[in-house]
């Protein structure tokens, strides 16, 4: 479900090759890029903006992973809100002895996903996140959930019927945003200024945080929530003040650069079609010009990551239920 504001341009629209060049903005000039954002449909905007996303984020992302015991043991893993499929295949071609599965709720990713990626392991199938699905039950070692909980009515849903879909010694995966981690060389107010407005109207209309990762490590940590009752906290790079106390994603080089330019010029129209709130393009534009032409410019985009471990059944009846039913 990766970004749950993708229903409206994904409902309408199936991915299309971009007839403009949205994956390298750098080569016009600002009011061309501007035109070029304008005239760009949801879906080619989404398509080309999760694609440059995962490669932006994936060699930091991608070092943390594959350091973890966690990680090197599993092999079947589950993307819950895969998206375009874009990083789930990043990660199926680096580690190929394990096995894939991404779910996401919309049906046209899901068949363009199966499109471009599937392979011999790996696969993409419908699902929501916070509707259980007896078919997953006890079927993987790990499940990865990649900016996707930030945008959940209802992620402690979510999280339970994770839990059933693991093996007894299985693994919650969580990569999302914390704005108050973020740091750089060149802030970008006007993306700073647009999330301010995003996180009003996510609360205005009850659905969507970006702080419920850290909010949760704080009820698992402080034994208040009823998610204690499924998981254990294994590792946090934030501390439960929300300060950074290990890995973290950093973005640095001419090669992340370029890719952040044309992240935030894509971020920032995207966030403005799906949340209708106010951003200046013509600001951010000069602002990620300034970003991107100094050799020495940084920054880390504030990102938990958090893993939990299943306690071992605690809910048995419920899997024999589901075993009874499939006998029948």
């Amino acid at each position: 479900m990766k970004k749950i504001f993708m229903v409206v341009c994904f409902l309408a629209l199936s991915y299309a090759e971009a007839t403009v060049p949205l994956s390298n903005l750098i080569e016009t000039d600002k009011t061309t890029c501007l035109e070029e954002l304008e005239k760009a449909t949801d879906a080619q905007l989404w398509d080309v903006f999760l694609e440059g996303q995962s490669k932006l984020f994936f060699d930091s992302e991608f070092a943390w992973i594959a350091k973890g015991i966690w990680w090197q043991e599993a092999k079947n893993i589950l993307e819950i809100g895969s998206g375009n499929g874009a990083y789930l295949y990043r990660l199926s071609q680096q580690f190929q002895d394990k096995m894939y599965k991404g779910v996401e709720k919309l049906s046209q990713p899901v068949k363009d996903a199966n499109k471009r990626y599937a392979c011999s392991n790996l696969i993409f199938e419908e699902g929501d996140a916070e509707v259980f699905d007896e078919r997953l039950v006890n079927s993987v070692d790990i499940i990865l959930f990649r900016l996707t909980l930030q945008h959940l009515k209802d992620s402690f849903i979510a999280l339970k019927n994770a839990a059933y879909y693991l093996s007894s010694n299985g693994y919650i995966v969580i990569i999302d945003s914390y704005d108050k981690a973020k740091s750089s060389s060149h802030p970008i107010s006007a993306v700073d200024e647009a999330l301010e407005l995003v996180a009003e109207v996510q609360k205005k209309a009850g659905k969507g945080n970006r702080k419920v990762t850290l909010e949760l490590l704080q009820m698992l940590e402080n034994k208040h929530s009823p998610l204690s009752e499924f998981y254990e906290v294994v590792s946090s790079n934030l501390d439960i003040n929300g300060d950074v106390i290990g890995d973290c994603v950093c973005f640095q080089g001419e090669r992340s650069r370029i890719l952040y330019f044309n992240h935030g010029l894509l971020f920032l129209t995207l966030l403005h079609r799906t949340y209708h709130i106010p951003v200046d393009l013509n600001r951010a534009y000069d602002e990620l010009q300034d970003y991107l032409h100094d050799e020495n410019a940084w920054t880390s985009p504030g990102m938990h990551f958090l893993v939990l471990k299943k306690k071992k059944e605690t809910f048995p009846e419920l899997l024999e239920a589901i075993k009874r039913k499939a006998g029948k």
